[in-house]
């Protein structure tokens, strides 16, 4: 069963620098068109992300803190930040060694695929540039309407620490489903076919809903629907527990059992 340690002294400093440094109070705007496609076989950003290769769960969540950190124009982050420390920050198992390569191997992966422009010296990361959010390979635009908001309690209180690619994406995804109204913390239940526009499968999505009940970051809930002579379908409803994600998640992080839970 796959456990997940709490932040260790560097990881959790590192992390504090990094979020200060970001002069950020809210978090992340990302455009739905990051998250979401609604072309007949859908391939949006984030499950390229996730989808191409080992290493997606690294960048995903590189990705997201370059957008954290690098999202006020002119959209770059020029500090020579060794390996190591984006791996400490990150939580990353053997961040000297192990951890450090799978960094490296992660910026070299968004820099080819046109997520970021990064400028590497001696193999190093030196600095980088936010890129278009839809791969285009043109100068990054920051959103201002159709965007999802990402919290900026995943990085102060380690929720990425907590979590697998698969768990944030499918969290991500839940956040860009929106309330019943603008008071509630119930979102609104997914059709299949909404829920195909992330194009991550439906594994995916039993799995990391699971996990995510099971980490206590959200509550899954069924609704009825169709009139009393229609066919009825029983949907999920899914509902984040603590929108703002103001506190750490409980230490270690275990693997959800597969029974218990019928989703």
């Amino acid at each position: 069963m796959v456990t997940r340690q709490g932040p260790d002294a560097a990881a959790r400093e590192a992390m504090n620098y990094l979020v200060s440094t970001s002069k950020r109070t809210k978090g992340v705007q990302l455009p739905r068109s990051f998250l979401r496609d609604d072309s007949p076989d859908p391939h949006p950003p984030i499950a390229r992300l996730v989808q191409g290769g080992r290493g997606g769960e690294v960048r995903l969540k590189l990705y997201l803190t370059a957008v954290l950190i690098a999202g006020g124009a002119p959209y770059v982050y020029e500090k020579t930040t060794p390996a190591r420390v984006w791996a400490a920050l990150l939580n990353l198992p053997d961040p000297e060694t192990a951890g450090a390569r799978r960094i490296s191997d992660a910026f070299a992966w968004l820099h080819r695929h046109r997520y970021l422009d990064v400028d590497r010296a001696r193999g190093r990361t030196t600095s980088f540039r936010l890129l278009d959010s839809n791969l285009t390979g043109e100068d990054y635009e920051k959103p201002s309407r159709d965007y999802v908001s990402v919290p900026l309690g995943l990085w102060k209180q380690h929720w990425m620490s907590a979590m697998s690619g698969r768990d944030l994406a499918i969290l991500l995804a839940i956040l860009d489903t929106p309330g019943d109204d603008t008071d509630s913390s119930f979102p609104r239940f997914l059709t299949t076919e909404q829920r195909n526009r992330y194009g991550l499968s439906p594994d995916t999505w039993t799995r990391a809903v699971r996990q995510l009940h099971h980490i206590r970051a959200i509550e899954v809930d069924n609704k009825v629907s169709g009139r009393y002579f229609q066919f009825r379908r029983v949907r999920n409803v899914y509902r984040v527990l603590d929108p703002e994600f103001s506190t750490e998640p409980i230490w270690p992080v275990t693997q959800a059992p597969v029974s218990g839970f019928d989703l």
